[in-house]
Order: C-alpha cells, then sequence, then structure tokens
C-alpha cells in the first residue's frame, strides 16, 4: 500500500474513533442533566466527565500525499502546495487560480 491509501485508513479510523467519543462525552453530560436519575450516579458521571482528556480526540490533519502536517486543507486532506500544484495543472474541478 502506498503512502496515499495508509493515511486514509489512518483518517477514517481517527475519525470513527473521534465520533465514538463525542457521543460518550453526550450520554454523560444527559445523564448529569437528569434530575430523575440518582445523585450518586450523575456524581460519577460528572467525575468521569471531568477525568477524560478532552485532547484525547483531537488531531491533526495529514496530507494525503506528501505526509505534511502543516497547511492542510480541511475539506480535501492535501496541503497548499499539492492543491496549488494540481490547480495548475487542471485536475481539481471547479476550483480557479486566482494568481499563483
Amino acid at each position: 500500500m502506498d503512502n496515499a491509501k495508509i493515511n486514509l485508513l489512518k483518517l477514517k479510523l481517527k475519525n470513527e474513533y473521534k465520533k465514538k467519543q463525542e457521543i460518550k462525552t453526550q450520554i454523560l453530560k444527559s445523564i448529569i442533566q437528569n434530575k430523575k436519575i440518582k445523585p450518586t450516579y450523575r456524581a460519577y458521571a460528572s467525575v468521569v466527565l471531568q477525568k477524560r482528556k478532552k485532547s484525547a480526540y483531537k488531531f491533526k490533519h495529514v496530507c494525503l500525499k506528501n505526509n505534511r502536517s502543516s497547511s492542510v486543507h480541511n475539506n480535501f486532506y492535501l496541503s497548499r502546495f499539492v492543491l496549488k500544484n494540481l490547480a495548475l495543472r487542471n485536475k481539481l474541478q471547479n476550483v480557479k487560480l486566482n494568481s499563483w
């Protein structure tokens, strides 16, 4: 497998992990706010929510072509250099160059 496919698989795994973590935080928040649940469970849920690392599901975008982690476009997952080269060769649909 080349690097682009490996990076794409890593990106999919990270996105799935991020979604699972968001669902868990939403469940914990709903437990804390629900008044019908026993106070011990609500207190435990608040402790668990406070102990969770908030940066656990944050990740940097990585370019699929050249593995750069800086200046990566969020929608394309490509760095600005790769975007420039593809745009100059007219490989990107519906993308116009202003001046490069």
